[in-house]
């Protein structure tokens, strides 16, 4: 009996942690903000929004960390937050705003849902769109506009200049404007995660609007034309990407990628070089599936040598399949014929 009830013991201690793990865990924060002049009050509450989300996606942070070295499952550093914000569903309990000292202060109250069952099916989507570069990006750039602005509430508070003042303004507008073009970003990154593909390419196209210049937009329209086979619009969409940002190896790389499943071998291979020119040192997992691409493009020119080579470094940085396409090879791994030696001919 005392063997029996021990064992039972033993195996509730073993299975507590993945049912906690597994459970959807609830998260409520708070944010406020202090609009000044020249800003709008729409844009004022986005920004108490804002504070309160990513309060939140901080906590969830906790919890994808302690899931993955539960489940041994490798996420790097980058992907933790993005891998965060995807598992959460965000629902605003209450808001208010309020009047103190002449000023309008916005305060939002959200729960967020966290589903920790989720998050491997999220990190495919999030290594497979190049969602943890970007996350990372607007991060920094959310936390530059709020100094930002503070910085330019500061000096329009202390203008006596109408001139002065009219430039300062127009700067605040400016900062709203990359403000909304942000937002409208995340929210396509948010709709890629549970997989609303038509939604998301409409986030982005908002994104386009209010901030023409954003290449981070272009590119996820593009991979998301591609993957709904919208060639055309891919292609174009990754062109802008170039022409906005011609150092930026993603457009190379993405345009190589669509190239190769076109047929476009030698237009693929050129591009893709490219990309691995511009940033030789990108995460594992975007070079794996590049090395494993030109591989392809390679063999269907007929440079197999080359191919062989590619498929190697794509399979030696974690790609079962580039791996595949080597043992299936008549080839040995480096692409040349078997050595025919006295032995073999005998």
């Amino acid at each position: 009996m005392k063997i029996r009830l021990l064992t039972v013991s033993i195996m509730l201690i073993v299975f507590i942690p993945y049912v906690c793990f597994s459970e959807t865990t609830e998260i409520v924060s708070e944010g406020m903000y202090t609009m000044g002049d020249g800003e709008t009050p729409v844009i004022a509450e986005g920004r108490a929004l804002e504070h309160a989300k990513r309060i939140a996606v901080e906590q969830a942070g906790t919890y994808v960390k302690s899931y993955s070295r539960m489940k041994n499952f490798e996420i790097a550093d980058d992907e933790v937050l993005v891998l965060a914000s995807g598992i959460m569903e965000v629902t605003v309990l209450d808001k208010k705003r309020t009047v103190a000292e002449d000023a309008i202060k916005f305060w939002v109250k959200i729960k967020a849902l966290v589903y920790p069952d989720r998050m491997e099916v999220m990190a495919e989507r999030i290594r497979d769109q190049g969602l943890a570069e970007d996350y990372g990006k607007i991060k920094d750039a959310y936390e530059k506009s709020q100094k930002e602005i503070e910085e330019l509430k500061k000096q329009l508070a202390a203008a006596r200049d109408d001139e002065n003042r009219k430039q300062i303004v127009a700067k605040i507008a400016e900062q709203e404007k990359t403000f909304t073009a942000g937002q409208r970003f995340d929210a396509g990154m948010r709709l890629i995660m549970t997989n609303k593909l038509d939604e998301a390419i409409k986030a982005f196209s908002k994104a386009i609007a209010a901030d023409p210049g954003d290449f981070k937009a272009y590119s996820q329209r593009a991979i998301l034309y591609a993957r709904k086979m919208q060639i055309d619009k891919a292609i174009a969409d990754f062109n802008k990407v170039i022409e906005i940002k011609p150092d930026e190896a993603r457009g190379y790389a993405g345009r190589g990628i669509t190239y190769s499943r076109m047929g476009h071998h030698k237009k693929a291979i050129a591009d893709l070089n490219k990309a691995m020119e511009l940033q030789p040192e990108a995460p594992a997992f975007a070079l794996a599936r590049v090395y494993a691409t030109l591989g392809q493009s390679y063999r269907a020119t007929g440079d197999r040598p080359k191919a062989m080579v590619s498929f190697q470094k794509s399979c030696d940085l974690g790609n079962k399949n580039a791996c595949t396409q080597l043992k299936s090879s008549p080839r040995d791994r480096r692409g040349a014929k078997p050595a025919r030696t006295r032995e073999s001919i005998r």
